[in-house]
């Protein structure tokens, strides 16, 4: 391809090299260990490549280094904002310790909230990152197949509940507690038929589907579940199903609060009141569920703290690649608002 008319060509390490009349291989060095190039030289060459606007290839330099100058953090689903935040508090962890956190997705375009499908890696982006060899990868969310991840570095995940089996680290909030949170403020509040949204999508749903179930069992209710995903749209489906059926349920709690806010639109769609008609409650307390319009009470699960924790873990990694996995669960807390308290 043709560079546009006007383009001036990237200048190269042999343009620097010409420029400052010295060899390609000391400005290589140069760039990557200062220290040995004598004073004179190492200002001729930095004076060249400022002049000729040459910046060394971060590519070329991870796969010619010994070690890689980043850790790996893999997104599974962009569209929800509390792995955002997750992300974010690990980064701000790993930069105060000297480390660059490279971010990306990894889920397939088109699937990250179709029910059990949910956490279907993309392969290229497994490929690319194994390629570029990060010194150590962090998860956030859920992965459908643990194998497609990239082999032989330390692996964290954050938010997630891999294989029990597995022996990998892993910090997530304490979903029992939360759940435990949310039938306590539902049950003061007089419902006994409560409703679960979720189950589908992966070890943390399925998670909170058994502390629902726990739940419903310690208290003597009737457990009502519809299958649903971690989506908006899966939540409205679900939400309209239980909507239909006879006696409704007075209250539910959705696996996340994109769910919940689907269940939300599906009550109103039906001409339901809420919370009059209708309690709804989530997880993951997102800034999604503090917008005044949505409302919605929510389980915290510290999304900070996740975060730093799991970027500690990733540096202790780093220390000790040989450190047997464990499970940290990060105690939560409720905040509550209009969609349980009218």
């Amino acid at each position: 391809m043709s560079k546009p008319a006007g383009a001036a060509p990237r200048a190269t390490i042999r343009d620097v090299a010409a420029q400052a009349g010295v060899s390609k291989s000391l400005v290589s060095l140069a760039f990557k260990d200062p220290a040995r190039v004598s004073e004179s030289r190492l200002r001729r060459i930095r004076d060249a490549a400022e002049e000729l606007g040459y910046q060394p290839n971060f590519l070329a330099r991870s796969l010619a280094a010994e070690g890689s100058p980043f850790i790996g953090v893999v997104v599974v689903d962009l569209r929800n904002p509390l792995f955002a935040d997750i992300a974010d508090a690990a980064r701000a962890v790993l930069d105060a310790h000297g480390q660059y956190g490279l971010i990306t997705s990894a889920s397939v375009p088109g699937v990250a909230g179709a029910g059990e499908r949910y956490g279907i890696v993309d392969d290229r982006v497994m490929a690319m990152l194994q390629d570029l060899r990060p010194r150590a990868l962090m998860v956030i969310g859920t992965v459908a197949d643990a194998s497609a991840l990239p082999r032989g570095i330390p692996l964290v995940y954050a938010s997630a509940a891999p294989e029990a089996d597995a022996g990998q680290t892993s910090v997530r909030v304490d979903d029992r507690a939360g759940m435990e949170l949310l039938f306590d403020h539902l049950v003061e509040r007089g419902h006994r038929r409560i409703a679960f949204v979720g189950g589908e999508g992966g070890g943390v749903s399925r998670l909170r589907l058994d502390a629902y179930l726990e739940a419903c069992r310690t208290r003597g209710l009737e457990e009502i579940v519809h299958p649903a995903s971690y989506g908006e749209r899966e939540g409205a489906d679900a939400g309209a199903r239980l909507l239909a059926s006879d006696p409704r349920p007075t209250a539910v709690i959705a696996v996340n609060d994109l769910a919940a806010i689907g269940v939300q639109a599906a009550a109103e769609e039906a001409g339901l009141t809420l919370p009059r008609d209708l309690a709804v409650a989530g997880f993951d307390n997102t800034y999604l569920a503090g917008l005044p319009r949505i409302s919605l009470t929510s389980v915290d699960p510290r999304n900070a703290e996740i975060g730093r924790l799991a970027a500690e873990r990733v540096l202790a990694a780093l220390e000790d690649p040989d450190a047997p996995g464990d499970e940290e669960l990060v105690r939560p807390g409720l905040v509550m608002r209009a969609s349980t308290l009218g």
